[in-house]
């Protein structure tokens, strides 16, 4: 388990190639809820992931597997116009709140880059951020840039996970009130791949997962 699974959102965060998205790819698929990856990068996934395309997937089917515990990998191929993706976010990320998944019975959805986001889309996970974990639907936000990320995002997002950042997140991490400097020293000890876990009260450097 690499995740401390406390029933919050998540937040994850690093420069590319930091180990970030492998980390929560690994991550998640370790819990016994179900998982939907937004995977808007088509980024590497395990094996225990499904990989079902955007192009004719039905929403009940997606309901359906993440009810049995399944993670879901959503893939776009590259044919999908950004608006488009766009488009698909909100409507499955506003339907899932109605979908009767619950504290008890919970899923994770999972959205890669969400920087990037756009106004509908954004606001829709927004809603699922400030509403979600009442109706079961627990948020995990990766990111490159987290100073450009939506503030809402990793404000409810008790669990932060922090791979390598440059001094240009410096804002997030004033927003945050973790030290920058501090995160250097512990990433530099702890060697590459290896990330910040803070939880707002306690901050600690953890070592790679293995692959």
């Amino acid at each position: 388990m690499y995740i401390d699974h406390k029933a919050n959102h998540i937040f994850i965060s690093g420069m590319t190639r930091s180990g970030k998205t492998y980390f929560a790819v690994r991550a998640l698929e370790d819990v016994p809820e179900g998982v939907l990856f937004f995977n808007l990068q088509n980024a590497e996934v395990t094996p225990r992931y499904i990989t079902l395309s955007a192009d004719d997937v039905e929403f009940k089917k997606l309901v359906e597997l993440l009810r049995s515990g399944a993670k879901i990998d959503l893939h776009f191929s590259r044919y999908w116009k950004m608006k488009q993706i766009m488009l698909v976010i909100k409507y499955v990320s506003s339907e899932m709140l109605k979908a009767g998944f619950t504290e008890q019975k919970p899923i994770y959805l999972m959205y890669d880059e969400c920087q990037i986001l756009e106004k509908e889309a954004r606001n829709a996970v927004r809603l699922v951020a400030t509403r979600g974990l009442y109706l079961g639907c627990r948020c995990v936000f990766i990111t490159q840039r987290p100073a450009l990320a939506d503030l809402t995002f990793y404000t409810q997002a008790a669990e932060q996970y922090i791979f390598q950042l440059g001094k240009g997140e410096r804002e997030y991490f004033k927003q945050k009130g973790i030290d920058y400097d501090l995160c250097c020293r512990i990433w530099a000890e702890k060697g590459k791949h290896s990330y910040i876990y803070t939880d707002g009260w306690k901050i600690e450097g953890r070592k790679a997962i293995e692959k």
